[in-house]
């Protein structure tokens, strides 16, 4: 017997006997849940990085303000004022985002499933979990969409597409954190009923 077939032989036997101890390890569910558990501190972790991109745009903002004032910058004053725009945005990122949701949706409180009739315990927690993950990633996306509104009043061209990337981040973003009442909004206007819940 050659060599590599000696050591295909032992590692196919040590697979199979490692089977065993790996069908004792987590499961998809026992991650997800517990992926499901770290989610409000990466939604406090989202909120505080757009605190500090605040503070830098804010300073950034005051630091043109003043190259301006010294003519040694031949940039706008509207760079400043979306740049100020997109800083207080994100300073006051609750407070916009609750000002979203509630002309949105027409309350700033984000719903979540309390019970369903296709899906069990277990997969009423995987869906909360899932749920929470495209929460964040709405708030993410969120404050994506005031620091794309910074661009809008820069010197350089495709002030349309920066525009509606802003726009369709702020929106997209607000849809996503209230995704719940996204579904059930369109299943009252579509005239379908039981899709999710």
């Amino acid at each position: 017997m050659s060599i590599s077939r000696t050591r295909l032989f032992f590692g196919m036997a040590s697979s199979l006997l490692a089977a065993p101890a790996f069908a004792a390890g987590p499961t998809a569910m026992t991650m997800l849940l517990k992926f499901g558990e770290s989610i409000p501190g990466l939604w406090n972790f989202a909120q505080a990085m757009s605190f500090v991109v605040a503070m830098f745009l804010f300073g950034f903002s005051l630091f043109k303000l003043k190259r301006i004032g010294d003519r040694k910058s031949n940039e706008g004053v509207m760079s400043v004022v979306m740049t100020l725009l997109a800083a207080t945005g994100l300073f006051y990122l609750s407070s916009s985002l609750d000002s979203f949701l509630v002309s949105t949706f027409g309350t700033s409180t984000i719903m979540t499933y309390t019970s369903s009739s296709i899906l069990d315990a277990e997969g009423l927690k995987a869906a909360k979990v899932v749920i929470g993950f495209v929460n964040l990633i709405g708030l993410i996306a969120f404050a994506r969409g005031w620091y794309a509104l910074k661009m809008l009043g820069s010197g350089g061209g495709h002030k349309e597409d920066t525009a509606k990337r802003a726009i369709v981040l702020l929106v997209g973003g607000t849809f996503c954190l209230n995704i719940v009442a996204l579904s059930e909004v369109l299943q009252r206007s579509l005239g379908i009923s039981n899709i999710i819940n």
